[in-house]
């Protein structure tokens, strides 16, 4: 029979009275932390737009959903009547952040709802940090899923968090064959077929015209070379849409990656180039 010996009793009630204390002392913190008040922070911006396509006869709702990307947590919802003008209006959301912030990223859901279907026709992720100032959005429920989500945001290269978004896409997507900034590669692909061009010269092989439509359609898959699929399989549209699937019917959110890609790749333009084209 093993003894234990007195001296090592006491190093055990020790060390668990040690444990005790650190988990009293951690409580408390986080309920002072809790209880102190937080520091209003803008995380959305105000949100105005157009629709186009929707029928008048139907009785059309627009909801805008915040939440914050880290938790499913509904911070704030709006709803509004969508007139017969089309105009829409959502004032900015505050948000009251103590203590640790898991994420400065805020998710936002642009609902449209008519009696018998809700649609997300919008979806951005904000960097509360990357604001800058209202956001206009163009919307036209008839826009072909490949060139976008139904509202896009205009003059997108003046959204550093727009631009954030795409780049971050860009280097899970695209870096491995254009390069990290863009530039391409001077050795064939693995095909040796084609060289990844360079994609900061997009509107310079253009005479200076920067097509939105155009590119839209190569990246998702319908133009493109074998390299990127088959035209058959437009997989770089299913890869776009793929994460955002539980939020909308099939791929109606290939935009929701495709939009903020296509801002990125627009800012990256070298020399003046002139947008051409409207999604």
């Amino acid at each position: 029979m093993q003894r234990v010996s007195k001296r090592s009793g006491r190093r055990v009630i020790r060390g668990r009275g040690v444990t005790r204390i650190g988990l009293v002392i951690a409580s408390v913190g986080l309920a002072i932390g809790c209880a102190i008040p937080g520091r209003n922070y803008l995380v959305v911006p105000a949100i105005n737009g157009d629709v186009l396509g929707a029928s008048t006869e139907d009785d059309i709702r627009l909801s805008l959903r915040v939440m914050h990307r880290e938790s499913p947590t509904l911070h704030q919802e709006q709803e509004l009547t969508l007139p017969s003008t089309g105009r829409f209006s959502f004032r900015a959301v505050d948000l009251e952040i103590a203590g640790h912030e898991f994420s400065k990223h805020y998710l936002v859901y642009l609902h449209l709802r008519t009696p018998d279907r809700d649609r997300v026709i919008w979806r951005a992720d904000l960097s509360r940090r990357a604001l800058a100032g209202p956001i206009d959005l163009d919307c036209d429920l008839d826009r072909p899923v490949r060139l976008g989500q139904p509202c896009q945001v205009h003059e997108p290269t003046r959204h550093p968090w727009l631009i954030e978004e795409g780049e971050h896409s860009f280097q899970k997507m695209c870096a491995r064959c254009h390069q990290g900034d863009g530039s391409g590669s001077e050795e064939p692909l693995a095909s040796g077929r084609l060289r990844a061009p360079d994609l900061r010269k997009i509107a310079a092989r253009r005479g200076g015209r920067f097509d939105p439509i155009e590119i839209a359609e190569w990246i998702e898959g319908r133009s493109l070379p074998t390299e990127h699929g088959t035209r058959q399989m437009p997989i770089w549209g299913e890869k776009l849409s793929a994460e955002y699937a539980r939020y909308a019917e099939g791929d109606e959110l290939v935009g929701a990656r495709l939009d903020p890609l296509i801002a990125y790749l627009e800012s990256l333009q070298e020399g003046t180039q002139v947008r051409v084209g409207s999604r």
